[in-house]
């Protein structure tokens, strides 16, 4: 902008008419804001000298836009340092004025030109600004008469800078802190608060000797006035302790050492039993009080935990003003509630403040079960009972804190149980060994450990009074109702049994929650959450018979509800409660579903509904019909009518194609002419890029296909439809090709007269993606099946045998340059192909053809002969009668033979074909590949993957009768293997390993002691063998292989201190994968395993080599791959395994990883931050100055002039992960933006313009972490 448009502005902003100085001051302040304006010092000049007049303009809106504008001046590199030194200079006066107006306008200037100051750093413009403000403001301060409102604000202006640039000003932190401890004994309470908060922020930057200083300081100061009486010395000694608190709230970890001088200090408040408001007020203080130590040192707070646990449970119950009454029975409790109400009525809360008291009780209690996890289960036993019976508080505000007490407690439980559903055990199984039964329920003992259980035992066993607690208070207080589900929620979460024996008295009590009309639209969607949530819940559907009609009133009176929100969820809980009433058709459930019809048809219906509520009422319609087909028989026509048109439209089409899908599958019969229609826009949605849409028509088509009658489907358009496929072929997108050969082979089934026109274009895009790297797994299995198809199905023109085997072999002969994934792909189909003609003669002249490829010596490339092994085996395994003993070709003898050719991939193949040839016939070569392993040990390594695709197709697909034989071979198999476990290749050790251990999982019991005798070997190469087995007995489903492994692992797991750096990687390899998988292997031996994770984790100079390369010398970090194994391991143990985790110490080990030098190591800590940020907030929070140190370090990295595009990358990426662990931080620690170091961190990516443009990519990144692909309206 030019001088002359700044000048224009100033103009303006002098005119007599307010509309153009708003308008004036209006677009300077867009200038400034989107960084259009560049102001030379004249124009700068004018234009703060008017917006400084503006400050005293008459009209209010101006002066609002001239306090913003002066606050965007502050942002870096919009004006000069003296310039902003001159903006100082002038408002500062004006804080003293004696016109209230004009001091608060020049306050709120001064705060926003502070927030906006850039992070402070050694002589930056903030740093001059801040040392020039701060002498002002604490100077100025003596002019103030004691009681001057100005001294409000100047000292929260004061507090403002030490907030934010406190380690800036080092040498005003011993003037500030005099300042702020002498107004902590004004007689003005809000004086008092603004010192307290100002204390607070010094706090957590001042040094050692001053926080000892000052902590000392009022800590004598308490105890002098700990035993006064009067009103006075009460309030004052009420400040105190707030003052304490805060330091502790700011400081952290840095009060530590003086807490175990506080608490006792107040636990000695908490004894009197004094009745009086002050004394109420101090109690409320030192609860408070409790709280932040209870989250910021909780190791120091643990002597007193019982001592603290009892004063709280106390506090919790005192209401000395009113009696409850007994309650222990129901019938008289009951009686009594109406006399209660009437007394609740009559008691005003304006009577007393104890309810204060309770309430800092109620947070102090869950603060203590959120920061000692490791107490959990004494906090359960005792606890759990006094909060259930404290349900029956009086005062709403306290009741809800003491239910987030109770959620609190199960969230805890959640966290130390986390697999309690895998551990219950079928009332059908036959298994008696390890059982328990807690709360009717059997649990396994090889997944729970004993504490676990001891925890689970203890909430079964209050289960019935914190649900007869809770539903009582639900009918009581409808406005605590919300809260009240929101613990239900959370008990089903924790505890997937709790409620299965109560649904007769919750549901009621859910009912009448929803429908009172108190109750918020977010309470109504908090009881839907839970009634879905109960509805799938794995119990006998004949549980919900006599609660219908109140389910039926939840889920008509939500769909029916004018939020759209409500309405909408709903119509989501109709799917869930279909589901229970179409198991009770016959007792009433058809019944209720009319009265579901009613009201979700009409959302069905409607066109002027909102986007959300139309797609769950095409669904929840879909889901009805589905169900009662036969029910809602009048009113199908309409109804499919309506789905029709859904489906043309294309902002429900995605949905619409869904639910009609599911319709099909139930039976539901569209009819010939709405088919006609739906396929019709089928074709045209299969064109267009929405790759959801694309799948969902896909899979209706397959569907309609598969559950419709031939002739209710229009084969002219079905036809349109199928045309379209071959186009969907492509490496581009397996699951859509995967999608497409379903449909294609239910088509050449069922519907070969449709299809067939399209053959050759259908066998173009099969050969196309034949020569694909990307070819395997599930789309490679669909395209098998899809030649079966063809080769089975008769219809016209239908390609020979031997043309469909050229087109399909063709990319071989045609010398292309393929992938090995290729070849095998194209060997699959041949032999697939062959073996669907189910002819002999077939099979083995195409044998005869692949034998003479791979043995000629002219006219053969190295492309046939490795394509020619590999079908010869593929023929073995699903022709196995090919190669019988009458047939001249001997497969085996030409892998072998094989095994001696230069090429690498050629040598592969002939053990992959060998191994295939094994399972196709195991009496012949299982034998024949033993037995070459003993006489050809330089071909070791081929030969034992050959023995490896044996063993691994026997243990994953093996039928029964070759089982049988592979059993019997099971000792010849691991004595050759075990002969070569120490093999000097790593190839073949790890070959060997796997072998091993999936040998292992076929009689455990005799296996497993036998590998384990190997671990006292002194090869390391065996031991690292014998502990990498193990990584491939986790993930069996034999629960013999689970005991097993429960029984001997820690012999295995003791690796992890080998003095073999590669056994002990293994070893956390291995460990890594328990936790992952079955953490319940692994939890009681981490108390002697973490130790040495941890050791794992340090960086170690001797293992750093320095290598030559050429004329540069390289550094390798040897320890790097252990290391990166011990920091993923801790990542898995804090997911699984938290139970045996010390917090603390985990953390400190986390915070060398922070720094780290290698990039992975880095991200793996970044994200194992966030990881315990959300377990375990209030350690973090203690430790959150040593954790921003190196968060901020890393932002502050810059790339090297000469750095390549890839460091550069990776560095943005440490970056982009330090912004998502400050994001996370701010979300999950409470308070965080008190802490000065973690403030300093925020601000410094807030106000660094690289940084800014990351931050903004991270944010575009975690809303396109749920993406939902929808079709964009077209014209």
């Amino acid at each position: 902008m030019s001088a002359y448009h700044i000048g224009q502005l100033v103009d303006k902003m002098s005119n007599a008419d307010k509309d153009f100085r708003f308008m004036a001051c209006n677009d300077l302040m867009k200038d400034l804001q989107v960084g259009a304006l560049s102001l030379e010092d004249d124009s700068t000049a004018k234009v703060m000298r008017a917006l400084i007049r503006l400050l005293s303009d008459p009209n209010g809106e101006v002066q609002n836009l001239a306090i913003k504008c002066i606050g965007l001046l502050a942002i870096p590199s919009k004006i000069k340092t003296h310039h902003l030194e001159y903006l100082v200079e002038e408002l500062t006066p004006h804080v003293f004025s004696k016109v209230e107006q004009a001091r608060d306008i020049h306050s709120l200037t001064l705060k926003s030109m502070i927030g906006n100051l850039a992070p402070a750093a050694g002589g930056n413009q903030t740093s001059v600004v801040v040392k020039k403000m701060l002498p002002k403001f604490i100077d100025s301060l003596p002019l103030c008469a004691p009681d001057d409102a100005a001294r409000i604000d100047v000292l929260d202006l004061i507090g403002e800078v030490l907030l934010r640039f406190g380690d800036a000003v080092p040498e005003m932190h011993e003037a500030a802190l005099k300042v702020m401890v002498e107004h902590l004994y004004s007689g003005r309470a809000a004086i008092r608060k603004k010192a307290i908060n100002g204390i607070g922020h010094l706090g957590s930057v001042i040094n050692a000797t001053l926080y000892d200083k000052l902590v000392v300081e009022l800590l004598g100061e308490l105890n002098a006035r700990s035993t006064s009486a009067s009103s006075a010395q009460r309030a004052q000694t009420r400040t105190l302790v707030v003052a304490l608190s805060t330091v502790a709230r700011a400081s952290g970890s840095k009060f530590s050492a003086h807490t175990p001088q506080v608490i006792p200090l107040l636990l000695r408040f908490l004894k009197r039993n004094e009745e009086s408001e002050e004394n109420d007020d101090l109690k409320e203080a030192s609860i408070q009080s409790l709280e932040v130590f209870l989250y910021r040192c909780p190791q120091e707070v643990s002597p007193f935990s019982k001592e603290i646990v009892d004063e709280l449970l106390k506090a919790l119950a005192y209401d000395p003003n009113y009696e409850y009454g007994d309650e222990s029975g129901d019938e008289e409790g009951d009686q009594m509630e109406a006399d209660e109400d009437e007394d609740d009525d009559e008691y005003s809360d304006d009577e007393d403040v104890t309810w204060k008291v309770r309430r800092a009780a109620a947070k102090a209690i869950e603060a203590m079960i959120t920061s000692h996890r490791e107490s959990c289960l004494a906090l359960v036993q005792t606890i759990g009972p006094i909060l259930t019976s404290r349900f029956k508080e009086r005062e709403e505000t306290v009741r809800t804190e003491i239910v987030s007490a109770y959620i609190a407690l199960l969230n805890q439980i959640a966290i130390l149980v986390p697999n309690l559903q895998n551990a219950i055990v079928p009332d059908d199984s036959c298994e008696t060994d390890d059982i328990v039964v807690i709360g009717g329920k059997k649990y396994s003992s090889n997944y729970l450990s004993k504490n676990q259980l001891e925890i689970v035992g203890s909430l079964a066993e209050q289960k019935q009074n914190l649900l007869r607690s809770t539903v009582k208070s639900m009918k009581k207080h409808p406005r605590s109702g919300p809260k009240c589900i929101e613990l239900l929620s959370a008990l089903i979460q924790t505890f997937p049994a709790g409620i299965d024996d109560s649904l007769d008295e919750i549901v009621p009590a859910v009912c009448h929650v929803l429908t009172d009309k108190t109750t918020s639209a977010q309470g109504k969607m908090t009881v839907l959450g839970f009634v879905a949530k109960a509805l799938g819940l794995q119990v006998p559907p004949q549980k919900f018979r006599r609660l219908l009609n109140p389910l039926t009133t939840i889920v008509t009176v939500s769909v029916s509800d004018v939020f759209y929100k409500v309405s909408a969820e709903g119509l989501g809980v109709v799917g869930k409660y279909v589901e229970v009433l179409k198991q009770l058709t016959e007792q009433g459930g058809a019944e209720e579903a009319k009265k579901l019809l009613v009201v979700v048809e009409r959302k069905f219906m409607a066109n002027d509904t909102d986007q959300e509520v139309r797609e769950r009422s095409v669904a929840a319609i879909a889901i009805l019909l589905a169900a009662f087909k036969e029910t809602f028989g009048p009113e199908l026509p309409k109804l499919l009518e309506k789905m029709t048109e859904r489906i043309g439209r294309d902002m429900t089409c995605l949905v619409a194609i869904r639910s009609s899908t599911q319709m099909i599958e139930a039976g539901v019969s569209f009819g010939y002419e709405l088919l006609q229609t739906i396929l019709v826009n089928i074709v045209d949605y299969v064109r267009k890029t929405a790759r959801s849409l694309r799948m969902t028509c896909l899979n209706f088509v397959e569907k309609l296909m598969k559950h419709s009658p031939a002739n209710t489907i229009p084969t002219d358009e079905l036809t349109q439809v199928l045309g379209e496929l071959p186009n969907l072929i492509s490496e581009t997108d397996l699951q859509i090709t995967n999608q497409a050969f379903n449909c294609l082979t239910y088509a050449f089934l069922n519907f070969s007269s449709c299809v067939s026109l399209h053959m050759q274009p259908i066998l173009q895009a099969i050969i196309r993606l034949l020569t694909s790297p990307l070819i395997q797994g599930l789309a490679l299995n669909s395209l098998l099946t899809l030649f079966t198809a063809i080769v089975r199905t008769n219809f016209p023109e239908k390609p020979s045998f031997e043309s469909l085997l050229d087109s399909v072999t063709s990319p071989v002969y045609d010398n292309a340059q393929l992938s090995k994934y290729a070849y095998v792909a194209i060997a699959s189909s041949a032999a697939v192909i062959t073996e669907s003609t189910e002819s002999l003669e077939k099979s083995r002249a195409l044998a005869s053809k692949l034998a003479e490829q791979l043995q000629a010596t002219t006219k053969t490339t190295d492309s046939i002969r490795l394509f020619s092994m590999i079908t010869l085996g593929e023929l073995g395994r699903r022709c196995p009668a090919t190669y019988d003993h009458d047939f001249a070709v001997r497969p085996e003898e030409l892998a072998c033979k094989a095994f001696n050719y230069p090429s690498e991939e050629l040598k592969a193949a002939a053990a992959q074909a060998l191994g295939a040839l094994a399972v196709g016939n195991l009496n012949v070569y299982l034998p024949f590949i033993l037995e070459q392993i003993r006489v050809q040990p330089k071909k070791q390594y081929l030969l034992l993957h050959a023995l490896k695709e044996v063993i691994v197709w026997e243990s994953c697909d093996g039928s029964e009768k070759s089982t049988t034989v592979f059993r019997a071979a099971i000792g010849d198999i691991w004595g050759m293997l075990m002969a070569n476990a120490g093999g000097s290749e790593d190839g073949t050790r790890s070959v060997v390993a796997e072998c091993l251990g999936r040998l292992c999982s076929f009689d455990p019991d005799a296996l497993l002691p036998k590998i384990k005798d190997q671990m006292a070997s002194k090869d390391p190469a065996i031991r690292s063998a014998v502990v990498s087995a193990i990584k491939y007995m986790i993930n069996s489903e034999n629960r013999n292989v689970g005991a097993a492994l429960h029984k001997h692992i820690g012999d295995f797991l003791v690796a992890v201190r080998d003095e073999d750096l590669k056994v002990r990687r293994v070893a956390l390899v291995v460990l890594n994968s328990a936790a992952h998988n079955k953490p319940a292997l692994v939890r009681d031996l981490l108390p002697r395993l973490l130790p040495a994770i941890y050791a794992e984790t340090v960086l170690r100079k001797e293992l750093i080599k320095e290598v030559e390369m050429g004329p540069f010398k390289h550094q390798v970090d040897e320890g790097l791959d252990l290391r990166k194994c011990a920091f993923e391991c801790m990542f898995t143990l804090l997911e699984s395994c938290v139970d045996k985790i010390d917090i603390t110490q985990f953390l400190s080990v986390m915070e060398v990883g922070l720094s780290d030098q290698n990039h992975d190591v880095k991200l793996l800590n970044f994200l194992t931050l966030q990881k315990v940020a959300t377990l375990a907030p209030g350690q973090v929070l203690q430790r959150l100055d040593r954790i921003c140190e190196p968060l901020k370090s890393q932002l502050n990295v810059r790339a090297r002039g000469n750095a390549v595009k890839q460091e550069v990358e990776k560095l943005e990426e440490l970056k982009k992960a330090v912004i998502r662990v400050a994001y996370m931080l701010k979300t999950k620690l409470p308070d965080v933006e008190r802490n000065s170091q973690y403030l300093d961190l925020y601000n410094t990516i807030k106000h660094t313009k690289e940084l800014e443009t990351l931050a903004e990519d991270v944010r575009k990144e975690s809303q396109r972490a749920v993406v939902y692909d929808t079709p964009m309206e077209t014209a």
